[in-house]
């Protein structure tokens, strides 16, 4: 565990807030506005992912599945930077979200069996909500390409929530088994003083 972790989780949640703010109605936003937003969002999920990603040492599930967040964010990135109409957009983001969810649901499985420690618990569950978000993200994206008005959106709007808080839980999470970590360590630092001046 590291700041650089943290830093880049709070980058996240940061880049969750933006999407959400740009797909929420009630916002008073015109359509670049929330086109900004959503891209400079997306753009910010990647690349905290992307530095997470590099952080993993170790290749395991942990990694392969922060892997699958990065690849599937710079999927939706690419959609939205390139000039193509609504229903390809669609599927850009459909596709995006898909490649999330299969990334958490490969990462849960690593985070058991939970000691129920505080950030163990907001990791965890932060993390399942994040992926019924994404799920929410690709019904909503099947039900706009159907043709059925106003439901893709609710469900688009929900899961954008469920992804900020879900990426706040696991940041949370992940701030506090930093400064446990700290602590453990300042704890530590004087023993090894005592243990050398003998």
């Amino acid at each position: 565990m590291s700041r650089l972790e943290v830093f880049a989780a709070w980058m996240i949640v940061t880049g969750t807030v933006f999407e959400a703010a740009s797909v929420t109605p009630k916002f008073p936003l015109t359509d670049e506005q929330r086109e900004s937003l959503e891209t400079v969002g997306v753009a910010l999920q990647a690349a905290g992912d992307t530095i997470i990603y590099e952080l993993i040492e170790d290749y395991n599930l942990e990694k392969l599945g922060t892997g699958l967040f990065a690849i599937g964010n710079l999927t939706i990135l690419q959609g939205l930077l390139r000039d193509i109409d609504d229903e390809q957009m669609t599927r850009f983001d459909m596709q995006g979200n898909a490649i999330q969810a299969l990334g958490g649901s490969i990462i849960l499985p690593d985070l058991l069996p939970l000691e129920k420690s505080k950030a163990e618990i907001l990791e965890f569950y932060g993390l399942t909500i994040e992926v019924i978000g994404n799920v929410l993200h690709v019904f909503a994206g099947a039900k706009n390409l159907r043709g059925e008005d106003g439901d893709g959106d609710t469900l688009d709007l929900f899961g954008a929530w469920a992804q900020v808080l879900g990426s706040t839980m696991g940041a949370v999470g992940l701030k506090i088994s930093l400064a446990e970590e700290e602590m453990s360590e300042r704890i530590k630092k004087p023993t090894c003083l005592n243990n050398s001046k003998k």
